[in-house]
């Protein structure tokens, strides 16, 4: 049962946290409008004004009353009576009076209010909820849900007045179901947890090379595994009926579906079955007919055509589909970059960080850029999607319609809930929630690969956030995978590159003692009087050397601490932190180099370490001047073979990411622990795959799924230390 407990902080504190103190949106702040530090409620996402009173109103059950006017009655007592289920609440709608020690709960309709806003106050004995619409109510109830705290088998909210809207009007996900199939049960188990954070669209990209899953009644040889991928579960795919179903699913929960059919590129099973590909006239007219049967299962106000990494041999192919699909009723959704488009399209925008991409802000238009899970570990991931700015505007307009964060499988699975594993898809979903309903005065690129510098506002908000963000983990998402923790306090001195010279394992000064500086050949680096914070940090990020096959580099367009030392060169760094620890105990090591998480390199991933190795390129770690050892791997390291020269990428990923791998163990002495880390980048054995310079490395609490702090540890940078 999912309890939302005050359970490690004294009433009187918490009753204190209760003053009046109201914030409105954008109001000074380096990303969104100040939220109190360690705010309680501790509410994802915050809403635009909070008012908070001195106290709590106490109940033992709830009285709801919901009229017959307001939108959507019936799904809205459905999700109050999920809301009594999940936390434990006796709760009566409707029906007879309030008994004696109840809470009322009304909801009450109101023209006035647009769009998906909201009224909420909560005073002794009575909460209020005041919308306009269906989405307006369900926004609201997701905020009581999180108002809700048990403590000694009562129950509780604070006193407070909410005055709520979501900066942006679409905030999605996409599931990339074409490339890996996910089942019903799993995009319904998903999208009711994150329509509880206000996530309002699912985007299911349902057509890729590895398989097609729609069901096309007048074609089935579109959805026969004969066609498909033998690695991508062939055969597998969604009826009708299945998609009719989920949609209303979604539909209950303010959710609208976003189909798409990848055209014309992304197609080898459309060209396999059909004997023909899409930019030909045979093509087309099954194209339509795919429309057709397509658009009466999704009755939202969106159509995906894909569009991009394709080459156009048919110059009328996009204008004629869009046509035909506008002529269902339909607004075209393309990615951008990608094929052609015309002035009433919506553009999906990608491909600013991986090729330079410009948004057109002229055109209406979806933020992806930024947002892609399957570039991002959970630890820098929480930090890169935290100072993004969806659509590059501080709020939505008619042309800046919102984001959606894609969770792309490219690479293989071993099975579907490996995408809330090997991808960091909780944390990274909540905090894009957060951005995307409170918008963003600004986009940090600076802020992207390295948290803020200690005390400034940008730390200081980030702060604020993660401890929202672990107090959800920890009440939240029992029992689910969550790898995330607290980071903002940790610490490090940075010192480098020493030149390795092509041989990656070169051990250095460094690793024999601890000094102000070292000689490197005619060159004396000293350690960087600015220390980096956070658990990750970026040496230099993935898309500075992104094209370097293409020998094209960005080095200052996601900046770190290093960018100007390190250049587009190979070389070593070293890392460096004490530990301060209350007591001796033994805990957990969360540890990793480098990444992109793959077996094989190639421009996207890392090789796969060696046995006895932490990283392929010859990285370590040290505790007290001892090795800190690594598992031994349950894979195989293997060199990268090009794209489409054995799809090595089909090899389902085991343990080769730091967040989807069991940590281990380490042993601290009470007192000072000086960890020191060895960050290496450059090509040698013949691989040319590593794009990433970065590590992550802090010591955690873990219960076989559940990654939680290590209370009372302290950081110190400083190489004196002492």
């Amino acid at each position: 049962m999912l309890l939302f407990r005050v359970f490690s902080i004294p009433v009187r504190f918490f009753i204190a946290l209760l003053i009046y103190f109201s914030w409105g949106p954008l109001a000074g702040g380096v990303v969104t409008a100040p939220v109190p530090e360690f705010s309680s409620p501790a509410l994802i996402p915050y809403p635009s004004k909070v008012v908070r009173g001195a106290g709590e109103a106490g109940f033992r059950s709830v009285h709801v009353k919901v009229g017959s006017d307001v939108p959507g009655r019936d799904d809205l007592m459905k999700e109050i009576k999920d809301i009594f289920r999940t936390s434990g609440i006796q709760g009566s709608l409707n029906s007879g009076g309030a008994a004696e020690g109840a809470m009322t709960w009304e909801l009450f309709p109101d023209a006035r209010m647009k769009g998906e806003g909201y009224d909420l106050s909560v005073g002794l004995g009575k909460a209020t909820v005041r919308a306009g619409s269906f989405g307006g109510f369900f926004n609201a109830l997701q905020t009581l849900r999180q108002l809700v705290f048990n403590r000694e088998g009562e129950f509780a909210m604070p006193v407070v007045r909410i005055s709520d809207k979501p900066a942006f009007v679409l905030r999605g996900i996409m599931l990339d179901v074409g490339r890996y199939y996910m089942s019903p049960a799993l995009i319904k188990e998903v999208m009711r947890r994150l329509s509880r954070y206000k996530i309002n669209t699912l985007h299911l990209h349902l057509t890729d090379d590895p398989a097609w899953r729609l069901e096309v009644k007048k074609y089935p040889a579109l959805t026969d595994g004969a066609f498909h991928w033998k690695s991508r579960l062939p055969g597998r795919f969604y009826t009708q009926a299945q998609l009719k179903d989920l949609t209303d699913y979604c539909a209950r929960l303010n959710i609208q579906v976003i189909p798409e059919i990848d055209m014309p590129g992304h197609s080898q099973p459309f060209a396999r079955a059909m004997k023909t590909g899409m930019q030909t006239e045979k093509g087309v007219s099954i194209l339509k007919d795919v429309v057709d049967e397509a658009v009466s299962l999704f009755p939202g106000r969106f159509f995906h055509m894909g569009s991009d990494e394709a080459h156009i041999s048919m110059k009328d192919f996009i204008p004629r589909m869009a046509e035909h699909i506008r002529g269902k009723g339909k607004e075209v959704v393309v990615w951008s970059p990608g094929g052609p488009h015309d002035k009433d399209s919506v553009l999906m925008c990608w491909g600013e960080n991986e090729a330079g991409a410009r948004m057109d802000k002229n055109m209406k238009r979806i933020d992806s850029n930024g947002f892609y899970i399957d570039w991002a570990d959970s630890q820098s991931g929480v930090y890169q999607v935290f100072f993004q700015q969806p659509c590059e505007v501080p709020q939505g307009d008619d042309k800046a319609l919102g984001a959606i964060m894609p969770v792309w499988c490219d690479g293989n699975l071993s099975s579907e809930r490996r995408v809330l594993e090997q991808y960091p898809f909780y944390p990274c979903a909540l905090t894009f929630a957060e951005r995307v309903w409170r918008g963003s005065a600004t986009k940090r690129r600076d802020y992207m690969a390295q948290l803020p510098p200690r005390g400034t506002d940008g730390w200081k908000e980030f702060r604020e956030f993660e401890q929202r963000l672990a107090f959800h983990r920890d009440h939240f998402f029992q029992g689910v995978p969550f790898a995330y923790v607290k980071q903002a306090d940790v610490a490090w001195s940075l010192v480098g590159p020493f030149d390795h010279r092509g041989k990656n394992d070169t051990s250095f000064e460094p690793e024999r003692r601890i000094a102000p500086s070292y000689r490197d050949g005619d060159r004396i680096l000293a350690w960087k009087k600015t220390p980096v914070y956070g658990a990750a940090v970026h040496v230099r990020h993935l898309f500075a050397m992104f094209n370097m096959h293409r020998n094209q580099y960005r080095t200052d367009h996601w900046p770190t601490l290093m960018s100007r030392e390190v250049g587009k060169e190979d070389g070593t760094c070293y890392a460096l932190t004490f530990i301060r620890s209350p007591r001796e105990q033994e805990v957990w090591l969360m540890f990793g180099l480098n990444g992109m998480w793959g077996h094989s390199g190639g421009y996207r991933s890392a090789r796969a370490p060696e046995q006895g190795s932490w990283d392929f390129s010859g990285g370590d770690v040290w505790l007290n001047g001892r090795r800190v050892n690594p598992p031994r791997w349950p894979f195989k390291s293997l060199p990268w073979t090009g794209w489409g020269k054995g799809r090595i990428e089909e090899a389902p990923l085991t343990w080769e990411g730091y967040f989807f791998r069991p940590p281990v163990k380490i042993k601290l002495r009470k007192g000072l622990n000086r960890v020191l880390i060895r960050s290496v980048f450059g090509h040698w054995k013949g691989d040319d795959g590593q794009r990433s310079w970065f590590f992550c490395c802090i010591p955690v609490l873990w219960d076989g799924i559940h990654y939680r702090e290590v209370p009372g540890l302290e950081y110190d940078p400083r190489p004196d230390a002492r």
